[in-house]
């Protein structure tokens, strides 16, 4: 895989608005639910706003796309392992 020289470059290409529209061309009708397009909504807000991110994107070709958002990559694995650990007990639970 190859690894972008400045990720704060990418960072910025991925999050500036005209250049996600041209980035990532989409004008069919969604697949989410209305309630799920506003949670993807609030979770952009919130990395526009500087809190730390770990997007995946598992995409056609079942190559998976993802970039960090103020994380380093020590940090990113950091918070994928406590979203398994908290899928892990939740499951546990018997909660969905």
């Amino acid at each position: 895989m190859e690894t972008p020289r400045d990720i704060n470059d990418v960072l910025k290409y991925l999050l500036s608005e005209g250049e996600l529209q041209k980035a990532t061309p989409f004008s069919g009708p969604s697949v989410l639910a209305s309630e799920d397009e506003a949670y993807l909504n609030k979770l952009i807000a919130a990395i526009r706003a500087g809190k730390r991110a770990v997007l995946i994107v598992e995409d056609s070709d079942d190559k998976l796309k993802y970039m960090f958002s103020n994380a380093s990559r020590a940090e990113a694995v950091s918070m994928l392992g406590k979203v398994i650990e908290a899928t892990g007990r939740r499951l546990a639970n018997g909660d969905d």
